[in-house]
């Protein structure tokens, strides 16, 4: 049995795609091609000022969702795409969309480990 890279759910073999070399689900191959950048230094400047310009400071101006996710993070000191998916039954596009803003606001980063990518706090 495959898994997923994206959300790690057990694939059978008819439920195989494979993009760019790494195997996903359905969901998880169709946001593949979606483009939603995480390491965009003109987004990160732009949210920047724009918070800024608004006064927000820590996880003021964030969605209710977006402040879970910065809860949740903070909480394990430390969180991955899997975990994500089974804490909030959502699709790995759904949780990186918000976690991409997180990033975007110098909230949260990605943090390499040895058992995977870790999305962390970004004084961390």
């Amino acid at each position: 049995m495959k898994q997923c890279f994206s959300c790690g759910v057990d694939l059978d073999d008819d439920e195989v795609y494979e993009v760019k070399g790494k195997i996903f689900c359905d969901d998880c191959a169709l946001g593949q091609h979606k483009f939603t950048q995480s390491c965009d230094p003109s987004a990160v400047l732009s949210a920047k000022l724009d918070r800024q310009r608004s006064g927000h400071i820590g996880t003021q101006g964030l969605t209710p969702r977006q402040k879970e996710f910065y809860d949740y993070i903070k909480a394990c000191n430390g969180v991955t795409l899997p975990q994500f998916v089974a804490k909030f039954g959502l699709s790995a596009e759904e949780i990186s969309s918000d976690l991409v803003v997180l990033r975007h606001a110098e909230l949260s980063k990605g943090q390499k480990r040895d058992d995977g990518v870790y999305f962390v706090l970004w004084e961390s």
